[in-house]
Order: C-alpha cells, then structure tokens, then sequence
C-alpha cells in the first residue's frame, strides 16, 4: 500500500555563518533541496539561484521551490554549494525528516553540517495531492 505522494513548498530564506571559499572569483553560494527516500537514494533536486552580490557568507536567496512526489516518511536534504569558475564546492549540508515538517509544515533554522555556527533558514509546506491533476 502506497501512500499518496503530495507536493512541499520550500522557502529557501537565508544562510547565516557559511565559509569564504573562493578566493580568486567570490563567492556565489546555492542551495540544492532534494528528497532522500527510504532506500537513501536522493530523488527529486531543485537548486536556487547563486547569490552573486551582498555579503555572500550570509546569503538571501528568499526563493520559493517546489518539489513533486513526496511522501510522508521521507527527509529533506539541502546541501549548501559555493559556484566557482570550474564547477561547484561543496559548504555543507543540513537534513529535515519528514517528523519536523509533516503535516504543519515547518519554519525555522536548521543546522549546516560540516561549517560550526552556520545555519539555514527555510520553510516547508505540505501540499496535499491534486484530484484531477
């Protein structure tokens, strides 16, 4: 028996605290919001757009992303990356299980592992599954 699978809403606000990694081009820090199921395997990953200007080692992405194909029971993963010229480094990562955000959702700072003190703003809405869609 499968559970039906709805859609979250993911409101990627802000990091506080990240690491100054690219000495030569600055930093453009993104973030990656994917689903971990069961199994461990990462499904569905929606990035934000690289913050370029500002003060980049507490950036505002204050971008909304949705991701289809959820079900109850599986995490949210974000990972933290800086975009350089040869590709992307990777800052940190920070898990949401399914117990913080379902069924009311979530709204708050969660930890980035890997970087002391830095944090990660968000907030994740359940959206139920459509009839008819």
């Amino acid at each position: 028996m499968t559970s039906p699978s709805n859609k979250l809403k993911v409101h990627v606000i802000r990091a506080d605290g990240l690491k100054h990694m690219n000495h030569f081009t600055g930093d453009h820090p993104y973030v990656t919001c994917g689903i971990t199921q069961a199994d461990g395997k990462v499904e569905t990953k929606v990035d934000t757009k690289p913050v370029t200007e500002g003060d980049t080692l507490n950036p505002i992405w204050d971008e909304t992303l949705e991701l289809e194909s959820w079900q109850p029971g599986e995490t949210l993963e974000f990972i933290v990356y800086d975009k350089g010229l040869l590709g992307s480094k990777t800052e940190g990562k920070a898990i949401l299980p399914s117990d913080f955000f379902y069924p009311h959702g979530f709204q708050g700072m969660i930890a980035i592992i890997g970087l002391p003190d830095a944090k990660l703003a968000v907030e994740v809405q359940v959206v139920g599954a459509q009839d008819g869609e």
